[in-house]
């Protein structure tokens, strides 16, 4: 199953208003054809997703930016969910972000405006951002489903 939405937002809120309502048609439709993960791993599935689309909503445009165009993608496959981002604002230099780890003590040392990224990666089972030739930012989200 696959829904492709695009956004061209002016402001964060309004984008994630529109991812929200993106991820409740996905849902429903998943539901519709029987194969509806359970709340608690959707939830996770959903956070993830509206931490990366806010931080490119909010970090990869000029403050004064009049459209912050969005383009989400979802696809349900029969052992996992996959949503595919892509702004086209500034690049993200991920090298200053913490590696993951496993040590929930760790978490003090995320430095602020580091957590988003922390979430959505022990939220999800890949999590992948590349910058793309045309100039765009592309982030994968992938979540195994289980059972």
């Amino acid at each position: 199953m696959l829904i492709e939405a695009y956004v061209a937002t002016t402001t964060l809120v309004e984008g994630l208003d529109a991812l929200h309502a993106l991820l409740e048609r996905f849902w429903k439709d998943a539901a519709r054809i029987d194969r509806l993960p359970p709340e608690p791993w959707r939830h996770l599935f959903n956070s993830a997703l509206a931490e990366i689309a806010a931080n490119g909503l909010r970090h990869a445009y000029p403050p004064a930016a009049t459209r912050r165009p969005l383009r989400v993608r979802l696809r349900l496959f029969p052992d996992r969910v996959e949503a595919l981002l892509i702004d086209q604002g500034a690049p993200l230099n991920l090298a200053s972000f913490p590696p993951v780890s496993d040590n929930l003590a760790d978490i003090m040392d995320v430095p602020e405006g580091g957590y988003g990224l922390l979430i959505a990666r022990t939220a999800l089972d890949s999590l992948r951002y590349r910058r793309t030739r045309n100039g765009a930012n592309c982030w994968k989200l992938v979540k195994k489903v289980e059972g």
